[in-house]
């Protein structure tokens, strides 16, 4: 990532709620662990919603994608324990091939109006990082949360048959977007640095090579961390949503 201008150092957010909305089991440990981890040691209750289960994600000669969804799973569970997370929730849709679709919209609107967030965490769907090759899913969940999050949560009439279920509307704060190329605000996560790689290294089925994966993370976050005086830092775009 290239260094940002006018790149502002922010306390992860206070908020008693926080939502995070990922494509698949990895992706919070890569752009926000920390962040996360930091709210929820200082009393926040963070869960994650998790679009795919990773059912590609797997190089094993004849894997079939429900049992590398099932290993996927697990380690998403140990990880978010690891984090401090309260709860995952898992949507199942197909790897590879998640579509912005009227059905994760109302799927996402339902958990956002169950779990109430101050805050909600996901992928930056117009301004993603890697520029032109990063994840198709990464972009349609982004934008399905944000649509979610705004008007969608919000607005009484829409999906009514959540509210006759006791899903009242539900109006989120805040957004903060993650993998992103226009970010503005800094975490220092240097505390938090150990426990987003222990995070990382629970998924096991995605990790090949541990030593080299710490090393190239460390210098990631020192490269995100270096545009805002930091020694290791995670970066995002703020929006206001409320």
């Amino acid at each position: 990532m290239n260094a940002r201008s006018a790149m502002k150092v922010v306390r992860p957010p206070g908020a008693s709620s926080i939502v995070a909305i990922a494509a698949h089991p990895d992706d919070i440990e890569r752009w926000c662990a920390g962040t996360l981890a930091l709210a929820a040691a200082a009393g926040a209750t963070v869960r994650l919603v998790l679009v795919t289960s990773g059912d590609k994600g797997t190089s094993e000669p004849g894997a079939a994608p429900e049992q590398a969804a099932r290993v996927r799973e697990a380690e998403a569970r140990e990880a978010a324990r690891i984090l401090g997370l309260s709860d995952v929730a898992f949507l199942r849709y197909p790897d590879g091939e998640v579509e912005n679709s009227r059905e994760l919209r109302r799927d996402l609107v339902a958990w956002i109006r169950r779990w109430r967030p101050d805050v909600l965490f996901t992928h930056d769907p117009e301004h993603p990082w890697p520029p032109y090759l990063f994840h198709r899913d990464h972009r349609a969940t982004g934008r399905a949360a944000l649509d979610a999050v705004y008007p969608l949560a919000r607005d009484v009439l829409t999906f009514p048959e959540l509210a006759a279920t006791g899903l009242a509307p539900h109006v989120v704060r805040e957004v903060w977007l993650f993998a992103g190329t226009s970010v503005d605000a800094a975490v220092d996560i240097s505390s938090m640095f150990e426990r987003k790689l222990a995070a990382r290294l629970a998924h096991r089925s995605q990790t090949p090579d541990p030593i080299a994966l710490r090393e190239r993370w460390r210098a990631l976050d020192a490269e995100a961390g270096a545009a805002a005086g930091l020694a290791l830092a995670e970066t995002f775009a703020i929006v206001s949503a409320g």
